[in-house]
C-alpha cells in the first residue's frame, strides 16, 4: 500500500514540473544548528548538529486555474543515527488546489492546522507529529503532512464548511525500537515504530463549520479518525510468576466534538477552545487505551507597557471515568502499568491544570527579537524557553535559545520525546 502513495505523490510532482506553468515561485531556507545537553544531573552531551534544506516550489498551471505546492525536507546530522532523514519524511507537501464557484478543492500531502489557539489546540488532530522535540516550539520538527482531499464551500462571504477526508493516516513518527520494562514482577518489550501510513487503520473524516466577522469569529468541528498516538495491545503479554511478553502499538478510533470562539476588546484578543475526546475506552476499563477527555483552552493576548506581545494559554482537562479499570494481573503489576501508560498518555490525574505563557518583543529596527516561553504545571515543574534572534541581512539571521525544566528528567520507561534541559544556536539564511 506505500507504493500507491508514493505513486500518487509521483503524479502529482511530475504534474506540477512538467505541465506548463503559468506563474512560479522558488523560495528556501537553508541553516546549520547545533543542539548541547545541559541537563544539570548528567554529563554535557552534543545532542544534534543538522545542515538543512527546505526548499518550496509554488505556482499555478493552466492558465492560472489550478495552484499548487511541493516542498521539502533534507538535513544531515552527523551526531544522529542515522545521519540522514529518513525517506518518508523527505516530502513535506505537494498538493494541488483547484477553485471551482464557491468550492476549494485540494488534493495531495498537507498539513492544515484547524484550531484558534496557537498552543495545544484540542482541534488540531488532523497531522500527526514527530514524538523527538528538541525544542517544542521548533517549526521543523512538528507536524507531518497527510494525504488528503479537502473540500471547502463558501455560501457567502463570512461562512465557510470544510471536509476532509484522510484515507491512510500517518501516526506519529519515532524510530523503531524496544524499550524494556523490568520491574517487580515485570519483564515485557515495548516495540515502537510502524509503517509510513496506517493502512490497516484507515478513513479519517474532519468537517467544520467557521463563521468570520468583525465582531467574533466562530468555528464548530467533529472529527472520526484514526489517532495518531499509539494505544497499547497487550494481546501477547503472558501472566505468571512475572509479565512478560511483547506489546505492540495499537492505534484506535476516536470522536471528537468541539468548537472555538474568539473576539476582541479594547487591543485585547479571547480565544476558547473546546473539545470532547471519546475514545474506544469509553468506561475507562481498558489499562492500554487512552481515556476519554474533555479539554477547554482559554488564550489571552494583547499588547503591554513598550509594545510586548504578551500571550497567556490556561489549558484544563477532565479525564472522564479515570482509574476504572478492573482487575487484569496481580495488583502490583497493573499498578505499575496504569502507572505507566497514564504518565505516556498524558493523562497522570484526572483534572489536569497548566498555563503557558509568552512574551515577545523587538529592538534595534526590529533586528533584534527577544522571547520568552513559561509553562507552568501547578508543581515544582517550570518550563522556561528563552528565545534570541539577530537579523545579520534581509536573508540572514542567527538564533539562539534553551528548553530547561527545573524538575529532575522523568523516570518513566515510557516517557517520551527529548527529557533534558538543552540549549541551540542557529544560523539561518531565506530566500
Amino acid at each position: 500500500m506505500n507504493k500507491i502513495f508514493k505513486k500518487i505523490s509521483l503524479v502529482i510532482i511530475l504534474v506540477i514540473l512538467f505541465v506548463p506553468l503559468s506563474a512560479v515561485e522558488f523560495q528556501g531556507l537553508i541553516f546549520a544548528d547545533y543542539y548541547g545537553d545541559i541537563e544539570p544531573s548528567t554529563n554535557y552531551e552534543n545532542l544534534r548538529s543538522r545542515l538543512y534544506f527546505q526548499p518550496v516550489l509554488s505556482g499555478s498551471l493552466f492558465n492560472y486555474t489550478v495552484d499548487f505546492e511541493l516542498s521539502g525536507n533534507l538535513y544531515y546530522d552527523p551526531l544522529g543515527d542515522p545521519s540522514f532523514i529518513e525517506g518518508e519524511n523527505i516530502l513535506k507537501e505537494a498538493y494541488l488546489s483547484l477553485p471551482v464557484g464557491n468550492f476549494d478543492f485540494s488534493i495531495g500531502q498537507k498539513i492544515l492546522s484547524p484550531g484558534m489557539v496557537d498552543v495545544f489546540s484540542p482541534l488540531n488532530n488532523i497531522n500527526s507529529e514527530y514524538v523527538y522535540k528538541l525544542s517544542l516550539d521548533d517549526p521543523y520538527d512538528s507536524k507531518r503532512a497527510d494525504l488528503m482531499v479537502q473540500i471547502q464551500y463558501y455560501p457567502n462571504f463570512d461562512d465557510s464548511i470544510q471536509l476532509v477526508y484522510v484515507p491512510f493516516p500517518r501516526p506519529d513518527y519515532e524510530e523503531t525500537r524496544t524499550v524494556t520494562m523490568d520491574s517487580t514482577g515485570i519483564d515485557v518489550d515495548f516495540l515502537f515504530g510502524s509503517d509510513p501510513y496506517l493502512t490497516d487503520s484507515s478513513n479519517s473524516f474532519f468537517i467544520s463549520y467557521n463563521h468570520m466577522s468583525s465582531s467574533f469569529d466562530l468555528q464548530f468541528d467533529y472529527a472520526w479518525y484514526t489517532e495518531q498516538t499509539p494505544d497499547f495491545d497487550l494481546s501477547e503479554l503472558v501472566d505468571g510468576p512475572s509479565l512478560t511478553g511483547n506489546v505492540l502499538p495499537l492505534y484506535t478510533k476516536k470522536h471528537t466534538f468541539g468548537g472555538a470562539y474568539s473576539t476582541s476588546f479594547n487591543g485585547i484578543t479571547l480565544v476558547e477552545e473546546l473539545a470532547v475526546n471519546l475514545t474506544e475506552d469509553l468506561d475507562g476499563t481498558e489499562i492500554g487505551i487512552k481515556n476519554s477527555d474533555i479539554t477547554l483552552n482559554s488564550q489571552i493576548t494583547g499588547t503591554l507597557y513598550g509594545g510586548t506581545f504578551a500571550q497567556l494559554n490556561i489549558v484544563y482537562q477532565h479525564v472522564i471515568n479515570y482509574d476504572q479499570s478492573g482487575s487484569v494481573y496481580s495488583p502490583l503489576v497493573d499498578d505499575q502499568l496504569i502507572d505507566e501508560f497514564n504518565n505516556y498518555f498524558n493523562q497522570p490525574v484526572q483534572n489536569i491544570a497548566f498555563f503557558i505563557g509568552h512574551l515577545h518583543n523587538s529592538f534595534f529596527r526590529e533586528k533584534l527579537y527577544l522571547a520568552l516561553n513559561v509553562g507552568f504545571f501547578f508543581s515544582t515543574d517550570i518550563y522556561l524557553a528563552p528565545r534570541i534572534a539577530y537579523t545579520l541581512s534581509d536573508e540572514m539571521k542567527i538564533e539562539a535559545g534553551a528548553d530547561i525544566k527545573t524538575g529532575e528528567p522523568s523516570e518513566y520507561t515510557l516517557a517520551r520525546g527529548n527529557l533534558s534541559d538543552n540549549y541551540y544556536v542557529r544560523l539561518k539564511f531565506e530566500y
